[in-house]
């Protein structure tokens, strides 16, 4: 099995210390506790430490900084999935980092995840409209592309790729919403990653398969 993707030390989780990168992180801050609709334009340059000019400069408004952190977050998945598909060894490692490196994505962006599922999942909150649906497919059918490789390298039982794919995004989302909603369990990656061996084993023995034949 191949390790663990790791950060780089050093490498930025918050946006840079720029009027811009300021304005960002209080946005996604105050709409991640408040909510988008209860956060005003007013707070949001308060926290940044700017003027509603520079917020106007840089975003137009508060609907134009939802959407920059929506295009960030589709930019990011993008890069780390397509980096994810791209490493080499097993099907069973390449998985595993797939996962790893999707859940690494949560954790760097916890306050971000916070406010696309009070969006996604809750009552309308009035935020321009995003398809989100592009986000959960684009998982799904990568998670699916990289079983569909497994087993056509004879690596992984033959099966339904896709229905194996939604197996394995159960401990993903577990892991992710005790992340979100339990911190303090320290539900983490080296939680998931046992999680993902064991959808792999099996948790039937092999005395009991030959039985159930």
């Amino acid at each position: 099995m191949s390790q663990p993707h790791v950060r780089p030390a050093g490498a930025p989780i918050h946006h840079e210390n720029s009027a811009r990168g300021r304005l960002m992180t209080a946005a996604i801050a105050l709409f991640a506790r408040k909510g988008y609709a209860a956060t005003t334009v007013r707070e949001i340059v308060t926290a940044a430490g700017v003027t509603k000019p520079v917020l106007y400069y840089h975003f137009g408004n508060k609907e134009g900084i939802f959407l920059a952190m929506m295009r960030e977050a589709v930019a990011e998945f993008e890069a780390t999935a397509a980096a994810a598909v791209d490493e080499p060894g097993t099907s069973r490692a390449r998985i595993a980092g797939f996962l790893d490196r999707m859940f690494d994505l949560v954790l760097q962006h916890l306050d971000v995840m916070r406010v696309i599922d009070a969006i996604y999942y809750g009552p309308p909150q009035g935020a321009p409209f995003f398809d989100f649906e592009t986000i959960h497919q684009r998982f799904i059918e990568t998670l699916t592309g990289l079983v569909r490789e497994g087993m056509a390298a004879g690596e992984l039982r033959p099966g339904d790729p896709e229905d194996v794919a939604w197996v394995l995004v159960g401990p993903f989302e577990v892991a992710r919403g005790m992340s979100l909603c339990h911190p303090e369990a320290e539900f983490g990656r080296t939680r998931l990653a046992r999680l993902v061996q064991v959808v792999f084993d099996g948790v039937v023995t092999g005395s009991t398969k030959e039985s159930s034949r």
